[in-house]
């Protein structure tokens, strides 16, 4: 049995997440802000646990015992506070164990949002955050998904690509995007993987493993994800940014 704890719990995907874990008999924290609104939206067995997830203090207690961290946080609004701070706050909680890492961003992350940034900003925190997870040294899973819930009826089938070259709304189911967040930090195969995912016709996944292993791991210190090629050069992201990667050696 493995100890999982979720941040973002309560999201599009987070539920999906507690969920499946729990379906998967693993034992469940589950990180909120607001634990009575949590109680009203999370299954029974999961405990539901309050704290500021952007805080290493609030978070150091929640990881200690805990075999992989899977976030799904943040919305579309305030990147660089809802999202990005999340990550250095985790790894300054966690510090040298070897916790799994199971990150959801978004479609295209690696590039950048250029003259729509004012529209964007919060996906260009999303890519300055897989980064950070990889320079951290933790095993990790990078999962983006395509757009939710506009897979077809018949796309019973994971999709996991890797480039972030895919364009235009390709669909996802929730549950896939949750079972590879899981699975990634179950399987070997799942380790220091960059993905792309959606949902395609065929028959669901049942062996992940092999799922994993048909895709290439990141390279060993790099900063992107290993097909990416629309890169952002390290000098052009923010300070910030380039602190948290100096302390962890990059």
């Amino acid at each position: 049995m493995t100890t999982v704890l979720v941040i973002g719990s309560t999201g599009k995907v987070g539920r999906v997440v507690v969920d499946e874990a729990l379906q998967r008999g693993h034992t469940v924290k589950a990180q909120t802000r607001n634990a009575q609104r949590a109680r009203r939206s999370l299954p029974d067995g999961v405990e539901i646990v309050e704290a500021a997830p952007a805080e290493a203090d609030a978070l150091r207690p929640l990881v200690a015992d805990v075999d992989a961290v899977i976030l799904t946080h943040g919305g579309d609004s305030d990147g660089e506070n809802n999202f990005y701070a999340v990550i250095p706050a985790l790894l300054e909680a966690l510090g040298d164990c070897d916790t799994h890492i199971s990150l959801m961003t978004a479609m295209n992350t690696s590039h950048s949002a250029g003259a729509s940034a004012s529209n964007y900003e919060f996906v260009e925190w999303k890519r300055r955050a897989e980064r950070l997870v990889r320079a951290s040294g933790h095993p990790y899973t990078i999962v983006r998904p395509g757009w939710f819930d506009y897979q077809g009826p018949a796309d019973h089938q994971i999709d996991l690509r890797q480039g972030d070259l895919v364009t235009g709304q390709p669909g996802v189911d929730r549950r896939h995007i949750a079972q590879v967040l899981l699975e990634g930090a179950l399987n070997p195969s799942g380790a220091r993987r960059t993905v792309e995912i959606f949902s395609r016709a065929g028959a669901p996944v049942t062996d992940f493993e092999a799922l994993f292993a048909a895709t290439r791991a990141d390279e060993v210190g790099g900063l992107d994800g290993v097909l990416d090629t629309n890169n952002v050069p390290l000098a052009q992201e923010p300070q910030r940014v380039q602190d948290d990667l100096a302390r962890r050696g990059k």
